[in-house]
C-alpha cells in the first residue's frame, strides 16, 4: 500500500514529530510511505529523519500566508494546484494530513476530496472557536463525505472541531496523542550519570535544582508568564535554575525580557535539542505554562519520565493531569496562581514525587503505542485493508 503524508508545516515541533511517529511506525507494516511538506531551513532537520526512516520526501510548497484571512479562491489555488500535481504523480492509496492549526490546508483537503482519495485529517491544534462563512462550512461538510475522516487528540479538542465546522460529534474520531513509555527503575544509574552530565555541560552548580521547559518561544507557550515570578522564586530557592529547550520568533524578544529582569544567570535558553529525553532524566521538574495546546506531546513525555509537574490548566491538559493527583495545575494566564503553585511545589519536593509516580500510572492510557495502533487501523481502514 502506498501511504502519504503531508503536513504544512515550515518548522518543525511535536505536530512535525507525531507525523514522522506515525510514518516511521508504518514501515513495519511494509507500506511504500511518502511525505510531502515545505522544504525550508525550519524542515530540513524533518526530511533528514523521514529520509532515514525509508520515507520518500517530496517537497511540497503549501503552507498557507501568515494572514488568516483566507477570504479569496485566489488564496487557496496554488496549493490546490500544486497538491493536485503531487497526488496525481505519487497517487497513494491513502492519505494523512497533520493540521498544526485548524484552518490550514483548505486547498490540499478539497484536492484530496475531489480526486476522492481516502485521508485522514489530524486536527493537532485548535485554541478556540473558528467562525467560517455558510459557503465554506458547506464545502468542508463535501470534503468529509468524499472518504475523509476527521480526528482529533483530546476531547476539548474534539468539541472545539465540532462547534466550529458545525459537525455531530459522532463524526469526529477521538485518538489521543500518545508518549513512548519507557521504565524508569530500570535505568537509575543512567538518570545519575545524565544529571551530573547535564549540569557540567550547562555549568550549572551539581546541586542546582532544574526546572524544565520543552517548547516552542511563541507566545502561545506563555514563557513570558515565568520571567516576571524568576526573581522572587529564586531569592527563596538560590539554588534553581530555569531551563528552556526549543527556538522561535519570540526568542529576542524573551532574552531581552530576561536581561531587563537581571536573572540570565538563573534562565538558559538551549534552542532546539535532539536530547530531550536526557534533559528529562536530568530535571528536576517539568514547566509548562502554556495558554492552549492540543495535546502536547512535550507534557506526555515528562509524565512517562516520572518527572514531576506544574502546568497550566489550559485546554486538554486537565484530560490529563489532575491537580493534587497526578501534578499541579495552575490557571492559565495567572502568574499570580503560577507563582504560588511553583513555589509550593519547590516546597514540597517528597510529595510532588508521590504526584509523579501516579502521572506514571496514567500516561499508560496515552502511550505512543496505543497512539500508532488506532491511527494505523484507521489508515487501512479508510483505504479498505481492513
Amino acid at each position: 500500500m502506498k501511504f502519504l503524508v503531508i503536513l504544512p508545516s515550515i518548522q518543525r515541533g511535536g505536530v512535525e514529530s507525531y507525523a514522522l511517529t506515525i510514518a516511521s511506525s508504518a514501515t513495519v507494516e511494509g507500506w511504500d510511505i511518502h511525505a510531502a511538506f515545505p522544504q525550508t531551513s525550519g524542515t530540513n532537520s524533518l526530511i533528514q529523519d523521514f529520509v532515514k526512516q525509508g520515507v520518500n520526501y517530496h517537497p511540497l510548497a503549501i503552507n498557507d500566508p501568515k494572514t488568516r484571512e483566507h477570504r479569496v479562491i485566489r488564496e487557496y489555488l496554488p496549493r490546490f494546484i500544486q497538491t493536485i500535481l503531487a497526488l496525481l504523480e505519487i497517487k497513494p492509496d491513502v492519505v494523512l494530513v497533520s493540521l498544526p492549526w485548524a484552518d490550514q490546508c483548505f486547498g490540499v483537503l478539497f484536492a484530496c476530496a475531489l480526486l476522492n482519495i481516502p485521508t485522514a485529517v489530524v486536527f493537532q491544534l485548535i485554541s478556540s472557536r473558528f467562525e467560517f462563512s455558510s459557503y465554506k462550512l458547506n464545502l468542508y461538510r463535501w470534503m468529509r463525505t468524499r472518504k475523509q475522516q476527521w480526528v482529533a487528540v483530546s476531547q476539548t479538542n474534539r468539541q472545539l472541531i465540532c462547534d466550529s465546522f458545525q459537525v455531530p460529534p459522532h463524526e469526529i474520531l477521538c485518538i489521543f496523542n500518545g508518549a513512548k513509555i519507557t521504565s524508569v527503575d530500570h535505568c537509575r544509574y543512567e538518570i545519575e550519570r545524565s544529571r551530573d552530565q547535564v549540569r557540567q555541560e550547562l555549568k550549572i552548580p551539581r546541586n542546582s535544582r532544574i526546572a524544565l521547559t520543552v517548547g516552542r518561544l511563541a507566545p502561545q507557550k506563555g514563557h513570558s508568564d515565568l520571567i516576571p515570578v524568576i526573581p522572587q522564586l529564586v531569592q527563596e530557592f538560590p539554588d534553581l535554575r530555569f531551563v528552556w529547550v526549543g527556538d522561535g520568533e519570540q526568542r529576542d524578544e524573551l532574552y531581552n525580557s530576561i536581561l531587563d529582569a537581571g536573572i540570565e544567570d538563573k534562565v538558559l535558553l538551549l534552542g532546539q535539542r535532539s536530547d530531550v529525553p536526557r534533559l528529562l532524566q536530568a530535571a528536576d521538574l517539568f514547566l509548562f505554562p502554556t495558554h492552549y495546546e492540543g495535546l502536547p506531546f512535550a507534557l506526555l513525555e515528562a509524565m512517562a519520565h516520572r518527572l514531576p509537574i506544574v502546568a497550566s490548566d489550559a485546554s486538554s491538559i486537565p484530560e490529563i493531569i489532575e491537580d493534587q493527583v497526578h501534578g499541579r495545575l495552575f490557571q492559565s494566564h495567572d502568574r499570580g496562581h503560577l507563582f504560588e503553585t511553583l513555589r509550593w511545589a519547590l516546597q514540597h519536593p517528597e510529595r510532588m514525587q508521590e504526584l509523579s509516580k501516579n502521572a506514571e500510572s496514567r500516561i499508560q492510557e496515552f502511550s505512543e503505542e496505543k497512539m500508532i495502533k488506532e491511527t494505523v487501523g484507521l489508515l487501512k481502514k479508510l483505504s479498505g485493508i481492513l
